[in-house]
């Protein structure tokens, strides 16, 4: 008489919830990662309107949001006059992941 309690082939494993095997397969993919970005960039565009168009989103790491910016002139006005409304719009926007802090860089465009 066999154990209930053992699976009838030892290789399969016992089921598991499917939220957490899609989880772990969007983290290892990547694609986890590309959904944040791309819900932050919403985020982004919606909150500097037209502006939005001198920049990209260059990184997500450890709650920092690193953008790139391809004029002086707005990285200034971004870095030093809008950088506390702008985190707190992408903060009530996108709850997860969540950005605390801003980063700028320059880069012109060719």
């Amino acid at each position: 008489m066999s154990d209930s309690s053992q699976p009838a082939d030892p290789d399969l494993c016992p089921a598991e919830p499917l939220g957490p095997v899609l989880r772990r397969i969007l983290r290892r993919t990547g694609l986890a990662h590309a959904n944040d970005r791309q819900r932050v960039w919403a985020a982004w565009q919606d909150l500097l309107g037209p502006d939005a168009a001198h920049t990209h989103l260059e990184g997500l790491r450890k709650g920092t949001a690193t953008f790139v910016v391809d004029s002086s002139a707005l990285l200034s006005e971004l870095s030093n006059f809008r950088r506390q409304a702008l985190l707190e719009g992408l903060q009530a926007r996108v709850p997860s992941p969540f950005v605390s802090n801003l980063k700028f860089r320059l880069e012109k465009r060719a």
